[in-house]
């Protein structure tokens, strides 16, 4: 399991540094509450289209499948500064007439980009509701491999590792009254395993554990499919 998980992520990592740009939606329909997708570190936006489509599908509502901005530097980046670039994009989609709010959905690393932009970036509170799928919410220990890689370049892979600061500071604030962080774990999970993957119990959190799932398994996968359907039409 360890060694499948990880040459699959291995094998994003190569196709998430050849991406080009995708396109972001340039009109929306009035009133349109959108989802936003934020794919994990290093990893293609192009992983994240069966969930779009589905979650397009089943909830109908617009589906942001973002792109953090530029290839390497956005990808192996700070997480603090890829936060920043969602609350950006959320705030383009504000200006629709009739907005009330969006949904953000990250994987893996994604999921601490847009815990970052819900509990320190969303001064103007747009942000209903966070679901984290496999995020080292406690770190993983793959980050300490991954150091060895990408630790001369990259902030974001010293930003997982277990108990840095950046996971001190994000595990102490709180979300915001109205809104809800989801952190969902995988049982079969062999890059974020077990509890990594949830957050300290407390008001406006809520952890949850999809039992056959993989690290992958999260973005297409039945299972966790249903489940996230269900959790943003609560």
């Amino acid at each position: 399991m360890a060694a499948r998980d990880a040459w699959r992520a291995g094998f994003l990592v190569a196709a998430g540094l050849a991406e080009a740009e995708s396109e972001s939606p340039t009109e929306l329909q009035r009133n349109a509450q959108p989802i936003v997708l934020v794919q994990g570190f290093c990893a293609s936006s192009l992983c994240l289209l069966p969930l779009e489509t589905y979650l397009a599908r089943a909830l109908a509502r617009p589906i942001v499948r973002l792109r953090l901005g530029g290839r390497l530097a956005a990808q192996l980046g700070c997480i603090k500064s890829s936060a920043t670039r969602v609350i950006q994009a959320i705030e383009e989609l504000a200006r629709v007439p009739g907005f009330r709010h969006v949904d953000v959905v990250g994987h893996s690393m994604g999921g601490l980009v847009a815990t970052y932009a819900l509990k320190r970036l969303d001064s103007r509170r747009r942000i209903r509701r966070v679901v984290t799928l496999g995020t080292p919410h406690r770190g993983t220990p793959l980050a300490l491999a991954g150091a060895l890689v990408f630790g001369a370049f990259s902030r974001a892979i010293w930003q997982m590792l277990p108990g840095s600061a950046f996971l001190r500071e994000l595990e102490a604030l709180p979300v915001p009254a109205g809104s809800e962080l989801v952190a969902v774990s995988a049982g079969g999970d062999a890059i974020v395993p077990g509890d990594m993957a949830h957050v300290t119990e407390r008001p406006r959190h809520r952890n949850a554990t999809l039992a056959r799932l993989d690290h992958l398994g999260f973005l297409h996968q039945l299972e966790s499919l249903a489940f996230i359907r269900s959790a943003l039409r609560a």
